[in-house]
């Protein structure tokens, strides 16, 4: 089947065997193209634009504000001297058990509460401190009620263990 001078009739050929064109199949193939890709730039540059509004600097605030932080003592006593006159020169602690002034063990983990107030309570738990004396010492700071303090006890509890068991 040769294309001869003549096409025969129903056929859409060109002699040489060229294709028509005049259909415009290929014109919308690349309409359609570059519709798409203006798009594309459209909804990229969008996300740029979205992306610049997003790293602006904000208003500077704190992230945490500046609260009073439970520092302990050092351990060596004699390099700082005590600065109550009634302190014991024997360097024992007296029988109230105050682990938050003296802690014994070694520092386990630092334990930040956020009230809803954005108010942060910092609090260092050491190894065998009293997970009662420690949500006391938070809700000294920020008030809690006591459901709220039993829970933070006892998530305090799983903590220490969770940690001891490490060590």
């Amino acid at each position: 089947m040769e294309a001869g001078p003549h096409p025969r009739p129903g056929h859409c050929c060109k002699p040489g065997g060229r294709l028509d064109m005049n259909h415009g199949f290929v014109h919308h193939i690349r309409r359609n193209q570059i519709a798409r890709d203006d798009y594309d730039k459209k909804v990229k540059q969008a996300a740029k634009e979205k992306v610049r509004r997003r790293h602006t600097p904000a208003p500077t605030r704190p992230r945490k504000p500046d609260l009073q932080v439970y520092l302990p003592r050092h351990r060596d006593i004699s390099a700082h001297p005590p600065r109550n006159p009634d302190y014991e020169e024997s360097g024992e602690s007296s029988s109230s058990g105050g682990s938050e002034l003296e802690p014994s063990g070694h520092q386990l983990f630092r334990l930040e509460y956020e009230a809803d107030s954005g108010e942060v309570t910092s609090v260092i738990v050491y190894q065998g401190d009293d997970p009662g004396k420690v949500s006391e010492e938070v809700s000294a700071h920020t008030p809690l009620d006591p459901p709220m303090r039993e829970a933070l006890k006892l998530r305090i509890q799983e903590e220490i263990a969770k940690r001891q068991s490490r060590h």
